[in-house]
């Protein structure tokens, strides 16, 4: 009896090794490190952000005063010389919190037209602009006559900054006596696009 017991045995314990190879060789993918791996793309749009503000005296107008001899040529807007070493107080801020240079578009809704309908032609109100402003800048040699629908007046101003403008008049002769008046507008567009109709 002794001798089948031993054999047994013997064979219990060839059976347990066996076994145990078998699991370990079953599991030998996990104890080596094997893994597998993938892509996958990620993406984000990021939309242009623009904004633009105008300085106080922008927004309180552009005033020519009172011009008592005729003819008159370049008549000075009020703010063109006003800041402390003789600065136009006239610009537009192109916000900080933006994320895009921008061009500035500027027109006139229609002539300067008295209340009898008398009208000073849009070509004879002038502007020039810079980014930035001296007393000689932006200068009356680079004048620009404004036009009843939007064009280009400052381009890529970049976030952070500033466009300073200065305004002129030039008014004939003839010209009946009254007060004048028409909008000037403004636009923000993203650099290198066109303006679009007022």
């Amino acid at each position: 009896m002794e001798k089948k017991e031993k054999t047994i045995n013997y064979v219990l314990g060839v059976l347990l090794l066996f076994s145990f190879v078998f699991l370990v060789g079953q599991n030998m993918s996990v104890m080596t490190g094997y893994a597998t791996s993938g892509t996958t793309t990620s993406n984000v749009t990021i939309s242009k952000y623009l904004a633009i503000a105008f300085s106080d005296d922008l927004s309180s107008g552009i005033q020519f005063g009172t011009v008592n001899t005729l003819p008159a040529t370049n008549v000075n807007a009020t703010e063109n010389y006003a800041g402390g070493s003789s600065e136009t107080l006239y610009y537009i801020n192109v916000s900080n919190d933006g994320n895009t240079p921008i061009d500035i578009c500027i027109g006139a809704n229609d002539p300067l037209t008295s209340s009898a309908l008398d009208v000073i032609g849009v070509g004879n109100e002038t502007y020039a602009n810079s980014t930035s402003t001296t007393s000689t800048i932006p200068l009356v040699g680079n004048e620009v006559a404004l036009t009843e629908s939007y064009v280009k007046s400052g381009d890529a101003v970049a976030v952070g900054s500033q466009n300073y403008y200065r305004f002129w008049l030039d008014i004939p002769a003839i010209q009946p006596s009254g007060d004048y008046n028409n909008t000037l507008s403004f636009k923000g567009v993203s650099t290198g696009l066109a303006c679009g109709a007022i």
